[in-house]
This record gives C-alpha cells, sequence and structure tokens, in this order.
C-alpha cells in the first residue's frame, strides 16, 4: 500500500501539475466511509469550489492541498489502494496496479472514483489549459476530511511522529524517543505517532538495511543498532523519495526488489502460462517492482544467495533475510504452533483495518507467527468431529496403559496428551488462554493508524 515515498510521489504530482488553478467544480460521490471528520461529500465539494489552489504539502501519509480564500483545506490519506490521477496520465499507482486505460474518464474499472476536481487556469498558474484532478480509491479505506489551517494543529495531523524526510530528529533526540519504548522494533517504527510515514516494505527494508531482526525487542537493541536504525529510517526513505518512488529505480541490494514472490502460484496450462508471461511482461514495461536485470537472487555480503523467510509481526507479513538479521544472544520469541489447513484459524483481524500502518488488530503481545489459511465453517465442523475422535482413542489407549503407569506420570502425560491435541486444532480458544509471548507493546502496536481519527478528537 502507498507509504510515504508514493505520497510524497502524489504531492509532488498536485503541487507541480495543479499550483495556481482554480477550482471550477467538484464531481463527487456518496460516501460515508471516505468523508470523514463530520462533512459529506456535498459539504466538502460546496466548501473548496471557486477557491485557487496554492500549493501541497504533506506529512508521513497525510496529504493536503493548501487554497486561497477563508476556509478549510481538503485533507487526502490514501488507506490501502488509495491514488490521484490527472486525466490523460497514468495513475499514482503503487506496485501492484490494474490495467486501466489512462485515457478512460472518469476512472472506473476496478476503483471507486470518489472526487473529480475540474480545474482551470489563472494568471500565473503552473499550466494554460484545463486540468481534472480525481482521488480513487478501490476498497474505500482511504480518507477525505476538511481541516483549519494550519493543518498541522488539528488531528489526526497534529498526533503524528516525526517525517524522516520533513523532520527526522538528531541522533540524541532518537535515543530519547526510543528510552522509553516496549514491543517489537518493527512495530516501533511502524507506529505512526512514532515515525510518520513508515510503513510494512519501508520497515522491512529500514530493518535489512540495519541488520535487525523485525521482531527483536526494543530494549534489547544495541547502541551500533540504534545507529544504525536511526541512519537508515532517513536514508532508506530519502532515497525513495528522490526517485520518485520508482522501484526500477532502487538499489539493487535493497530488499525491496527480491521479497515480493512469496505466495505466487505456478501457472498452469499453456494458455494461462501465456496470460502469466504477458502480464510479466507488461510488469517490466510499466516498472513494477521487477528483479535487477541479470540478477537471480538477492546476494549476501559473500556472494551467496540470501534466504528470505517470512514471518508475521505486529500483525504484518514480514520478509526477513535469516543470515543478516539475527536476534541478539539470549532473547528468543517463540513462534506460535499454527498449522494450515483444515481446524487451523489465524486470528480474525478487524474488517477494513488491514493497513499498512500495523493496524491488523494483532499487537506485539501475539507471538511471531507464519500466516495460516483461512478455513469454512464447515471445515471446522469436520476438523473438529477428528479431534474428538483422536482425543477418544487418547482415552481409551490411557485407559489399557492406566494399569502399568505410575499414577504421577500418567496424570503428566494425559495432560500432555490433551494439551498437544488442543495445540494441533489452532482454534481461536488456543490462542487466548495464554500462549503469549514476553514482549509487549507500550501503546498496541495495533493502534498505530491515526489516518481514521474523528476530526472532533
Amino acid at each position: 500500500m502507498p507509504e510515504l515515498p508514493e505520497v510524497e510521489r502524489a504531492r509532488k504530482l498536485i503541487h507541480e501539475t495543479c499550483k495556481g488553478y482554480k477550482i471550477k467544480s467538484v464531481d463527487s460521490t456518496e460516501d460515508k466511509i471516505v468523508y470523514t471528520g463530520g462533512d459529506d461529500h456535498k459539504a466538502f465539494a460546496k466548501e473548496i469550489t471557486g477557491r485557487t489552489i496554492t500549493g501541497c504539502e504533506r506529512k508521513g501519509k497525510t496529504f493536503w492541498m493548501t487554497l486561497s480564500g477563508k476556509g478549510r483545506l481538503p485533507v487526502m490519506h490514501f488507506g490501502m489502494t488509495g491514488m490521484v490521477q490527472i486525466k490523460g496520465q497514468e495513475p499514482t499507482w503503487y506496485r501492484r496496479r490494474p490495467r486501466e486505460n489512462p485515457k478512460t474518464w472518469p476512472p472506473r474499472r476496478l476503483t471507486v472514483c470518489d472526487s473529480v476536481l475540474k480545474l482551470e487556469p489563472q494568471p500565473g498558474s503552473v499550466g494554460n489549459e484545463p486540468v481534472e484532478l480525481a482521488f480513487i480509491d478501490g476498497r474505500r479505506l482511504g480518507r477525505l476530511r476538511l481541516l483549519p489551517s494550519p493543518v498541522t494543529d488539528h488531528p489526526p495531523v497534529s498526533l503524528l511522529g516525526f517525517d524522516p524526510v520533513l523532520c527526522h530528529p538528531t541522533l540524541e533526540e532518537f535515543q530519547d524517543l526510543i528510552a522509553k519504548k516496549k514491543g517489537t522494533t518493527k512495530g516501533m517504527i511502524m507506529d505512526q505517532a512514532f515515525s510518520a510515514g513508515v510503513g510494512n516494505w519501508v520497515a522491512d527494508e529500514v530493518l535489512y538495511q540495519a541488520r535487525i531482526h523485525p521482531s527483536c525487542p526494543v530494549n534489547h537493541l544495541s547502541a551500533q543498532n540504534v545507529k544504525d536504525l536511526h541512519h537508515q529510517l532517513r536514508a532508506v526513505t530519502m532515497k525513495a523519495v528522490e526517485v520518485n518512488a520508482d522501484s526500477r529505480q532502487f538499489p539493487e541490494d535493497w530488499l525491496f526488489r527480491w521479497r515480493w514472490g512469496k505466495g505466487k502460484k505456478q501457472a498452469k496450462g499453456k494458455k494461462k502460462a501465456e496470460e502469466a508471461e504477458q502480464d510479466h511482461a507488461s510488469d517490466e514495461e510499466a516498472g513494477e517492482d521487477i528483479k535487477p536485470a541479470g540478477k537471480d537472487y538477492l546476494a549476501l555480503p559473500n556472494g551467496k544467495p540470501a534466504t528470505i523467510v517470512y514471518v508475521e509481526v505486529g500483525g504484518r507479513t514480514t520478509a526477513v533475510v535469516e543470515e543478516l538479521q539475527k536476534m541478539p544472544e539470549g532473547v528468543e520469541i517463540k513462534p506460535k504452533i499454527s498449522k494450515g489447513g483444515k481446524g487451523s484459524q489465524s486470528k480474525k483481524r478487524p474488517q477494513g483495518n488491514d493497513s499498512d500502518d500495523g493496524s491488523s488488530g494483532l499487537t506485539s503481545e501475539d507471538e511471531v507467527t507464519t500466516p495460516v489459511k483461512a478455513t469454512t465453517a464447515r471445515q471446522r465442523n469436520s476438523s473438529t468431529k477428528k479431534v474428538k475422535q483422536e482425543i477418544k482413542e487418547e482415552v481409551e489407549e490411557n485407559s489399557v496403559q492406566k494399569a502399568s503407569t505410575p499414577p504421577s506420570k500418567r496424570r503428566k502425560t494425559n495432560g500432555k496428551t490433551v494439551t498437544t491435541i488442543k495445540q494441533e486444532r489452532g482454534s481461536r480458544s488456543t490462542r487466548s488462554r495464554g500462549k503469549r509471548t514476553a514482549v509487549k507493546s507500550e501503546n498496541g502496536e495495533d493502534s498505530s493508524d491515526l489516518s481514521d481519527l474523528p476530526f472532533d478528537q
């Protein structure tokens, strides 16, 4: 999903394309989810119509247009799949984009076009031709709201932490910020109240470049770890912004260039294989996160292939290079026993809250775990019957051994048997009965997305 570099690209596009233009009219769509802060789509359109765009600013993943005259300013947040598009140009898509003709207007395929601003040039504007600007959101997890100026004095922007590009703290200030932090390192830097704009891929890249395991408890970071983390938070985001979030220009040794293969299925059949090849070729032409030319793997410093594994930290799938990102000596977080297939189910995430800010509903109190397959009610019922049968068989077997087994050992054996069966079930009840890691979040890693706070907070 769009993170600091992608949002900066959108801000730059508006600033360079629309500055000095007057908002002639606004075509908006009723949407009580996207339009927030107490104003509906009509109030939003009415308050900005007739005013001139004087610029576009950003902090973290939130950006807003500055306008002439009295009134509030339009503040935008992309959520998971939001973007802006200028009529006749390619949308500011994130990495995986659906195929859509930029000439289609307003854009409709696989998207919801929440607002189209029709702009007309004025004396001194950056262009002399009419412009149309659209805010698009495929999954309706983006946000549009109005805030008084200065926007930075009002929630949610006022609650954001430092922006690594705009206001990166000194090392001493950074050390003070993390002195009392708890939880995992990844959870901390993804918390928008700590470092605004850092999402999943940026966090993984920063931690890889700093050679820090994402699950490392903050209070176990060495002095060198803190220095490296401070440096890479700035270096990674600045490099991505410098190349306008174009992944083709990211360094070849970045984890970003290699982390996207997880979950891809091999195409079966000639037709599907041809379609997959066409999609791959189209992705290369569009610059969609292709691997470096002539490279077959992410190389370690010694030249050997790196091993990329995937764990779950703070409810987010996390890429880790296990040869370089190791936990500190003596620190261990036990992974949750979790098997895919029937009878196995991951913790349910709140609907519409699967954001890149770490707000998926799982906190750092949950163990690092690998994603598991979702199951239907029928599959769970079938699995439950199977487990009951296994328990019955265990009880019968233990009854046969009861005469020859000392009482103390028999109780221990029975307790272990029942515990093992419950873990294999992978049920929610097992998760909620105390299988907790010692690492806890200070504020809860699931509370880092500040994009959806109501206006009146």
